[in-house]
């Protein structure tokens, strides 16, 4: 036995120990999903008014008397001017980055802006003023997958500010699924 031992069985043990002992070589994986496109947190909940823009995408609408406001998910909403609905005038732009819902009432568009719930006068379209913002009104965990879609995403890291939006892409080795 101690030559069968010596001769067959250590070997063979060696070369076992051995090979368990070799790192794998991990191929990547890629996969079609979506991953963040980031804002600072500086910059996250700067409101402002400006002239007309193109939709880049478009998602919620509200009618209010003469008036249309469309969101443009993640980045603002559109104002038009609906008195001849045969022609449609695209008024202005309100940037609120994070924006997914409006509503107005009384004059007073209330709209979330990532974690928070803003209110802005829009009696003066030309003039629009920012009246509050209520602080942590919605969870942060709202923006660390896209809640339109299943499949494989780049997981969100805070650290680079808030999720704008959401863009498709080819990721590699993908953590995040929906």
């Amino acid at each position: 036995i101690d030559i069968f031992m010596k001769k067959f069985l250590l070997p063979i043990i060696i070369v076992m120990v051995l090979a368990s002992c070799t790192k794998k070589s991990q191929e990547d994986t890629y996969a079609d999903g979506y991953k963040p496109v980031y804002i600072s947190k500086e910059l996250a909940f700067v409101i402002s008014s400006n002239g007309p823009k193109a939709f880049t995408s478009p998602g919620k609408m509200f009618l209010y008397q003469n008036f249309i406001y469309i969101t443009d998910n993640g980045t603002g909403v559109h104002i038009i001017d609906n008195s001849d609905p045969v022609n449609p005038v695209k008024l202005a732009f309100i940037s609120i980055p994070g924006v997914r819902d409006v509503v107005v009432k009384n004059n007073i568009l209330l709209a979330d802006n990532f974690t928070d719930l803003i209110s802005l006068d829009v009696s003066d379209v030309a003039n629009i003023q920012f009246k509050k913002r209520l602080q942590d009104i919605y969870p942060m965990e709202n923006q660390l997958y896209p809640d339109f879609a299943t499949g494989s995403f780049e997981c969100a890291d805070t650290s680079y500010g808030y999720v704008l939006t959401w863009e498709r892409a080819t990721l590699k080795n993908p953590k995040c699924y929906r």
